[in-house]
């Protein structure tokens, strides 16, 4: 896995965000200056408005708005903004976005330079999760999963609502199940079936140390993505107890469409500094939603179903390393962007990853709940929690876009580790004294001592 230099947050993240007038400081407006010759544009982008564009000595953002300050008048406020949403939904968003900042940059820290992940997938999953979970478990997973208020039970309420309404009115754009498979000699005890039938939840009884299994598992892993994961776990899981599985799939066209013969190839510059050719796609200029700070520029970029959007954020000059984009990470959330007329050139991608996020979490918060012995009790006594596995892909390119992701959290019986000691055989002995170090007697039986 590779991080880019450019921040993405795809659909798999967050739906489209309401429109935020009031959090975008004026001289946002203002950020881009005139080149003062045309010649100072690089070639590749010589057939946009010269007046668009601020030169740099290297590479040119890929994003441009116009210098005009916005229209006066109140724009036609978005889909987005005006749905009815569940109650806690504000608070799942800021959540959600601080989830997907902190693992972009802990995965960047452990050396990858691309990646991908699913937010999403995994609020679903800990959502599930959380129905057999104890009281610091609960709170553990609400901390790692980005909520800060001190009520965990209202943030899993919430979080539990944002799952349902996950699918509805999605239309086909957007399928997602959810599943939990659990070993057949620990059948859920009524009240946690209840807590799942509720949800919706299927469940199973299935060995998942069988290869047949795993198998089955992977097979419906595969049909729920379109085959666009072809497995999440791969092999037989040995002492597993219960695997709380999340798949979903996206496809949607964009509401503005890139002209495919627009498209070129064009420099890229990597944050390390090296140069590689992209497919360059074009959206042409237009009524676009965008964000700016002196350093930093934003588009969120919508579906046909505008309830979904695509937000992509650049540097305007110079490429910045992950660790440089913490000051506009909550620009992931969507909140502040404006409708102003620009256009945008950027590249045709596509990523894929797969990880345990389980130290990450851990480093969030959910080490704090999960060595509780009675962390996971609703699954059975002594159940832990030993892995969270994602696979992610996303795909954009001039028609729109395609992403899946796969979750699976797997919980095992902790084993018992005291030890067992028979002296039936023979063997050696010392009798110590710890204060002085002498041994006061020590010996050696062979056969079967008198007594």
């Amino acid at each position: 896995m590779r991080i880019s230099p450019f921040m993405l947050i795809g659909v798999l993240l967050l739906p489209a965000q309401p429109v935020l007038a009031d959090e975008v400081r004026s001289r946002d407006f203002w950020a881009l200056q005139k080149p003062s010759t045309p010649a100072d544009l690089q070639p590749n982008f010589a057939q946009f408005s010269p007046s668009a564009y601020r030169p740099t000595s290297s590479t040119q953002s890929w994003m441009v708005a116009e210098q005009t300050p916005p229209a006066t008048a109140p724009q036609k406020p978005t889909p987005a903004a005006t749905a009815e949403r569940p109650d806690g939904t504000e608070a799942v968003m800021a959540a959600q976005t601080k989830l997907a900042w902190e693992l972009i940059e802990r995965l960047s820290k452990e050396g990858s330079a691309d990646s991908t992940i699913s937010p999403a997938g995994l609020a679903s999953a800990f959502a599930i999760l959380a129905k057999g979970a104890d009281a610091k478990m609960k709170a553990a997973i609400a901390t790692a999963l980005g909520f800060e208020t001190g009520d965990p039970a209202k943030s899993l309420v919430a979080l539990s609502k944002a799952r349902t309404a996950l699918s509805a009115n999605s239309g086909e754009m957007l399928q997602s199940a959810d599943r939990i498979i659990i070993e057949p000699e620990s059948a859920p005890p009524p009240h946690l079936a209840a807590r799942l039938k509720k949800l919706g939840v299927e469940f199973t009884a299935e060995d998942l140390s069988k290869p047949e299994a795993v198998a089955r598992i992977d097979e419906w892993v595969k049909k729920t993505t379109q085959g666009a994961i072809p497995e999440i776990l791969g092999e037989p899981l040995d002492k597993a107890s219960f695997a709380v599985l999340d798949a979903l799939h996206f496809k949607g066209t964009w509401k503005d469409q890139f002209d495919p013969q627009k498209t070129s190839q064009t420099a890229f510059q990597s944050a390390d500094g090296s140069n590689g050719d992209v497919a360059m796609m074009h959206l042409a200029k237009g009524s676009h939603v965008y964000r700016t700070n002196d350093k930093f520029m934003g588009i969120d970029l919508p579906f046909s179903n505008e309830r979904f959007s695509l937000t992509v954020i650049t540097t305007m000059e110079k490429p910045a390393q992950v660790a440089e984009f913490a000051e506009v990470k909550d620009w992931l959330s969507g909140a502040g962007f404006e409708e102003r007329k620009g256009d945008l050139a950027m590249p045709r991608f596509k990523l894929s990853a797969r990880s345990d996020l389980l130290p990450a979490l851990d480093a969030f918060g959910l080490a704090k709940g999960r060595h509780s012995p009675t962390a996971l009790a609703g699954f059975g006594q002594g159940t832990v929690l030993s892995r969270v596995l994602q696979r992610a892909i996303i795909e954009v390119d001039e028609e729109g876009a395609t992403a899946a992701a796969a979750t699976a959290i797997v919980g095992r019986r902790s084993v018992d580790d005291s030890l067992h000691m028979v002296v039936d055989k023979p063997f050696i002995f010392a009798l110590r004294d710890h204060e002085s170090g002498l041994i006061l007697v020590a010996g050696y039986i062979g056969r079967a001592p008198s007594h």
